[in-house]
């Protein structure tokens, strides 16, 4: 059951983190085509047009630093919660042995055996 949360969450995050690339990956097309814009008003001489054209350049380049520190601010925040599911599994399995030992031994001999059989030469 734990499982089936963890990968929700992890689809979630993975979905955020792809909607985060799709935005950036728009914004500097649109800083792209802004400094284009501003390329060719600078050849014509239109002052006016390239103060306001750095402006918006300035507020591209700021929506990206802020696109940017969330995008890290969110995958540090998945890190986290993996590493705590990941430790949350980690004491379920600790458990699961403390409970049942020697069924626990049980599985990791034929395991071993299994594992054995499989990287044995046939000659």
């Amino acid at each position: 059951m734990s499982a089936t949360k963890t990968s929700s969450k992890s689809d979630d995050v993975s979905d955020s983190f792809d909607r985060l690339m799709d935005q950036l990956g728009k914004l500097r097309t649109d800083l792209s085509d802004i400094q284009g814009a501003a390329k060719d008003l600078a050849k014509a001489g239109a002052s006016e047009g390239r103060d306001r054209l750095q402006a918006e350049i300035d507020e591209m380049t700021r929506r990206i630093s802020e696109l940017s520190s969330d995008l890290e601010a969110r995958g540090q925040n998945a890190a986290r919660k993996a590493g705590e599911t990941a430790s949350a599994l980690s004491g379920e399995f600790e458990s699961s042995i403390n409970r049942n030992p020697i069924a626990a031994v049980l599985i990791a001999v034929g395991l071993g055996f299994l594992i054995g059989m499989a990287t044995r030469g046939r000659n």
